[in-house]
C-alpha cells in the first residue's frame, strides 16, 4: 500500500511474516483495522509471531488466517502468500472435509490434538501425503465467547517416511535371514537368546522346530557348547566387537545325528545398533562334513599313490595342466641330487645336447594333449649321465579338459649302449665300403654329373676348349635345343650378345681352370631367343695327373626367383612408404596416449577424495582391517597418479616444440638445486660443480633431465655414506672424447654426472634406459621406472647420446654428449 502503516506493539515481531502482516490492508477483511482487533486476538498474534514453533490463527466465522514464519513452509509455494488474510475454507479446500468438522467442534470450546496425522495436502503444485503433530485450541474473547482457533503444528512427514522405511528395512532384513540359502541365526543380548533362526539352519543342522528354539538361550538349547570353544567365542565377539570365522571346525551338538561330531565353516559377527552399540550376534553355520571327508579320502589315496611310487625303480613325476611341477617320487632327489620344482632344475638335470629337443617335444605335448615321449641323458648325483626314456600322459577330467600330467623316467642306458655299439660297427663297415668305392666314383664322376633324367637342371660336359660333348634332358627342357642340334658347338651360344662381346664365356672357363670352379648368375638365351635368369656352376674335370681335361656345367633356371627378388625390392620400397605412414600414425597415437592418460586423472582424484572422506568421517565404523585397506587403496591410487604423470611426461618429450637456447648449464643446475632443497638437506647431500659450459639446449627439457638424474642419485644412495654428486662439462671434438659413436670432426658438450650411491651391475648399462625398467623392488625404492627413459628421450631430442655405467655399491655415472650446434 502507498500510505504508511501504523506501528502496533503486537505486530512488532515475527520476521518475514511480521512484515507481511504489518504491511497488509486488514480493512478489506472481516477483521478490520488492527486497532479494533479484540485484545485476545492481539495477544495471541503477538505470541504467535514471537514463537519459534509453527503457529496459525483462524479467526471468526470465516476463519480469517494469520500465521508465523515457522508455519509458512507448511503452506508450500501454492498457498502462500495468498493464505494470509484469506479464509481457511479456501486455503485448505482439498482437506476441508477433514479439518472443517474439527474447526466447528473447536469453535464450540473443545480442543483437539493428533500425532502423525495424515492429510493429502496440495501445496507445491501436486497433492502429497503429509503428516503432522498438531493441536486446535479455542481462543476466547473478553465476553467469554470463542473468537477463533489457535493451531500449533509440527510437520512430521520426513520422520514418518524414515520410520516407515526403517520398519520396511527391518522386515526385509528378517525375510532375507529366513529365506537365505546359508544357515543363519540372530542371537540377542549377553545370554545369546535366539531371536530367529532360518529354515536351512533349523532343518539341516540343528534338526529342531522353530518353537523349540525361539526366545531361548542358545547355551540352554545346546548345553554341550559350554564345554567347547564356541561359547567362549560368542562372548569374545560380543565384548570385542570383532567378527570371528573359522573353516572346517569340529562341532558336537545333540542334533539327532546319533550324536556324531561334524565339521562346519562358521562365522560370529556382531550386530550393531544405530548408536554403534552391540546388541547381539549374527551366526552363520555351514555343514562341510562331506567335503572334509571327501578330501580325507583323496589324501589317503594320494598317500597310497606315493607309497607305490617309492616301491618301483622308475622316477615318477606329476605336473599341472600347464606343466608346473606338483609331485616327484622320493627317488627323484635321491637319484639326481636336484630339488624338484625349483627354477632351472629341469635344465640342470638334462644333458645340454638333449635339452632343446626335449623341451620342444614337451611343449608340443602340452599344446596338443598328445602323449609325451623322449629319450634323454639324465644327470646322476655323482655327475655322470645315463640314458632314460621319459613318458608322460595327460589326465582328463569329465569335461575332457586336461587337469594334470603323470609320467616316469625309465633307465635304458644298457639297451642304449648296446644299440650304440651296433651303430658304431655299421658306421665302420660303411666307411670301408666308401673307401673301396672311392676310386670307382672318381673314374665315373663325369657320368654321375651327367644324369640324363634330371629335368630341373641343365647338365653339360664341355671338353677343354668349351665344346659341348654331352647333353641331358634338363638341358633340352631349359635351353630348347635337342642333343643333335647342340653337341659339337661352342657353349657361348647360350650367352646374350652383350656377354659374348665382353668375352664372359671365355673368362668363366679360365676362372674354373684356375680355381677349379666358378659360379655365376645372369641372363642366358634360349633357342627361341627368349631369355631366362640362370645360376651356373662350371667345374673343372681333372685326370689322374691333375690336368684339366674338360668341364662340367650345371645350369639352374632361376627366373621365378629373380622375379620374386625384384618383387621383394619393390615391396621394400612400399615398406619404406608404409613406415613413413606408421611414423605419422605414431604421432597420432602419442597424442591419443596423452589425452587418455590425462583423462585417467579425474577418476583417480575421486578415488583419493572419497577414500580420504571415508577414513575421516567413517573411521569409527571401520575395522582396523578396513582402515588398512583404504590406506592401501590411497597408496595405490597415489602410485597410479605418479605413473600417469610420468607417462604424460614421457609422451610429451617427443611432441614438444624443440626451441634451442644458448644456456649456461650452471643456471639450470642451480634451479634444480632450488627445487630439491628439502631432499638435499634431508640427506645431507652435496652437489659439486667442477666446471660448466654454455650450450644450445631446450631449457625446460634439460632441467627435467638434470632433475631426474640428481633425484635418482638421492634415491639410490647408501644411508651410511654422505652423498656426493659431481657435475662437470667440457666442449671438445668427437675424436678427443671416448664415445666411439660421435662424429670425429664435430664439437660436443660432454657432461658427466656421477655419484657415490649404491650403483648397479654392468649388465644393466643399456637396459637401465628402458621404460618400466627397475633394478630394485618398490618396497625399497619408490618410482615407476620411467625417469631414465624420459632422460634418454630428452637426449635424443637434442640429437645427442647418453651412456650409463655403474659399480655395485660404489656409485653410478652418466655421460651426456650434446652437439654444440
Amino acid at each position: 500500500m502507498s500510505h504508511k502503516k501504523k506501528e502496533h506493539y503486537f505486530l512488532s515481531e515475527g520476521g518475514e511474516m511480521g512484515e507481511l502482516i504489518r504491511s497488509a490492508d486488514w480493512s478489506k477483511t472481516s477483521l478490520g483495522n488492527p486497532d479494533k482487533w479484540p485484545q485476545s486476538l492481539k495477544t495471541m498474534t503477538a505470541m504467535m509471531l514471537s514463537n519459534p514453533f509453527g503457529m496459525y490463527i483462524a479467526w471468526g466465522k470465516n476463519y480469517i488466517q494469520l500465521y508465523n514464519d515457522a508455519f509458512r513452509p507448511i503452506l508450500g509455494t501454492s498457498k502462500h502468500p495468498d493464505a494470509l488474510g484469506g479464509s481457511s475454507k479456501n486455503t485448505f479446500a482439498e482437506i476441508w472435509d477433514i479439518i472443517g468438522p474439527m474447526f466447528s467442534d473447536v469453535m464450540k470450546g473443545h480442543a483437539v490434538s493428533f500425532p502423525d496425522f495424515k492429510v493429502p495436502l496440495h501445496r507445491n503444485g501436486y497433492t502429497e501425503d503429509c503428516f503432522f503433530d498438531f493441536s486446535y485450541s479455542p481462543i476466547k474473547v473478553e465476553d467469554g465467547s470463542i473468537g477463533g482457533i489457535l493451531v500449533t503444528v509440527i510437520e512430521t512427514t520426513e520422520k514418518k517416511i524414515v520410520a516407515d522405511a526403517l520398519q520396511e528395512s527391518n522386515a526385509q532384513f528378517v525375510n532375507n535371514i529366513m529365506q537365505a540359502p546359508v544357515p543363519e541365526a540372530i542371537l540377542r543380548g549377553t545370554d545369546f537368546v535366539v531371536e530367529m533362526a532360518n529354515f536351512v539352519l533349523l532343518n539341516n543342522i540343528w534338526k529342531k522346530e522353530e518353537n523349540e528354539v525361539q526366545g531361548k538361550k542358545i547355551l540352554e538349547i545346546f548345553p554341550e557348547l559350554k564345554k567347547q570353544k564356541y561359547a567362549a567365542l560368542l562372548k569374545k565377539v560380543y565384548e570385542s566387537g570383532n567378527a570371528y570365522s573359522e573353516s572346517e571346525s569340529l562341532l558336537f551338538i545333540d542334533n539327532k545325528k546319533n550324536g556324531n561330531p561334524f565339521y562346519v565353516d562358521f562365522e560370529f559377527a556382531p550386530l550393531r545398533e544405530s548408536d554403534n552399540s552391540i546388541s547381539g550376534i549374527r551366526m552363520t553355520l555351514i555343514d562341510v562334513t562331506e567335503k572334509v571327508e571327501a578330501r580325507k579320502k583323496i589324501e589317503e589315496s594320494e598317500k597310497r599313490f606315493r607309497l607305490l611310487t617309492e616301491s618301483i625303480p622308475q622316477l615318477i613325476w606329476e605336473t599341472d595342466a600347464d606343466g608346473n611341477a606338483l609331485f616327484t617320487s622320493g627317488r627323484w632327489l635321491e637319484y639326481t641330487g636336484i630339488e624338484p620344482g625349483i627354477e632351472g632344475s629341469w635344465q640342470k638335470m638334462i644333458h645340454p645336447d638333449d635339452f632343446e629337443e626335449n623341451i620342444k617335444i614337451w611343449q608340443h605335448a602340452l599344446a596338443t594333449g598328445e602323449m609325451y615321449r623322449c629319450d634323454v641323458r639324465m644327470r646322476r648325483k655323482d655327475g655322470s649321465y645315463r640314458w632314460h626314456t621319459v613318458i608322460g600322459e595327460p589326465v582328463f577330467c569329465p569335461d575332457n579338459n586336461i587337469v594334470n600330467w603323470v609320467g616316469a623316467f625309465t633307465d635304458i642306458h644298457t639297451e642304449k649302449a648296446f644299440t650304440h655299439e651296433l651303430e658304431q660297427q655299421v658306421t665302420a663297415r660303411t666307411r670301408e665300403l666308401i673307401q673301396i668305392n672311392e676310386s670307382l666314383r672318381k673314374s665315373e664322376e663325369r657320368y654321375h654329373l651327367m644324369v640324363e633324367e634330371v629335368q630341373e637342371y641343365a647338365i653339360l660336359y664341355l671338353n677343354g676348349n668349351g665344346i659341348i660333348e654331352n647333353w641331358n634332358a634338363g638341358a633340352e627342357k631349359i635351353k630348347g635345343y635337342k642333343a643333335e642340334e647342340i653337341i659339337g658347338k661352342y657353349f657361348a651360344v647360350f650367352y646374350t650378345e652383350k656377354d659374348q662381346k665382353n668375352n664372359l664365356p671365355q673368362r668363366l672357363l679360365e676362372i674354373a681352370r684356375e680355381k677349379g670352379k666358378v659360379i655365376h648368375e645372369g641372363w642366358r638365351a634360349r633357342k627361341d631367343g627368349s631369355q631366362f635368369w640362370a645360376s651356373v656352376v662350371i667345374t673343372a674335370v681333372h685326370n689322374k695327373k691333375g690336368e684339366v681335361i674338360g668341364f662340367s656345367k650345371v645350369t639352374h633356371d632361376l627366373t621365378e626367383r629373380k622375379k620374386a627378388n625384384d618383387k621383394l625390392k619393390m615391396n621394400a620400397l612400399e615398406l619404406e612408404q608404409k613406415n613413413n605412414e606408421l611414423e605419422e600414425m605414431n604421432k597420432e597415437l602419442q597424442s591419443f596416449a596423452y589425452i587418455s592418460s590425462h583423462d585417467l586423472q579425474e577418476p583417480l582424484r575421486k578415488i583419493q577424495t572419497f577414500a580420504s572422506q571415508i577414513i575421516e568421517k567413517e573411521a569409527e565404523n571401520l575395522s582396523e582391517n578396513g582402515k588398512d585397506k583404504f590406506k592401501r587403496m590411497q597408496n595405490a591410487a597415489q602410485r597410479m597418479q605418479t605413473l600417469i604423470n610420468d607417462l604424460l611426461a614421457y609422451s610429451r618429450t617427443n611432441i614438444q616444440e624443440r626451441i634451442f637456447i644458448k644456456t649456461d648449464l650452471n643456471q639450470i643446475i642451480n634451479e634444480v638445486k632450488e627445487d630439491l632443497t628439502e631432499e638435499l638437506e634431508q640427506k645431507s647431500a652435496v652437489i659439486k660443480i667442477e666446471q660448466t659450459s654454455e650450450v644450445d639446449i631446450i631449457p625446460f627439457q634439460f632441467k627435467q633431465l638434470l632433475y631426474n638424474l640428481i633425484s635418482n642419485s638421492l634415491k639410490f644412495s647408501n644411508p651410511d655414506i654422505p652423498i656426493i654428486i659431481k657435475i662437470t662439462s667440457e666442449i671438445a671434438l668427437g675424436k678427443n672424447l671416448t664415445e666411439e659413436k660421435l662424429i670425429p670432426a664435430k664439437k660436443y658438450c660432454h657432461i658427466e654426472i656421477s655419484d657415490n650411491g649404491i650403483g648397479f651391475e654392468a649388465q644393466y648399462n643399456k637396459k637401465i634406459f628402458e621404460v618400466f625398467q627397475r633394478l630394485h623392488g618398490r618396497d625399497r625404492y619408490n618410482g615407476t621406472g620411467i625417469g631414465l627413459a624420459i632422460v634418454k628421450k630428452i637426449i635424443e631430442n637434442h640429437n645427442g647420446i647418453i651412456t650409463a655405467s655403474g659399480i655395485q655399491n660404489q656409485g653410478a655415472s652418466f655421460n651426456i654428449y650434446i652437439p654444440v650446434k
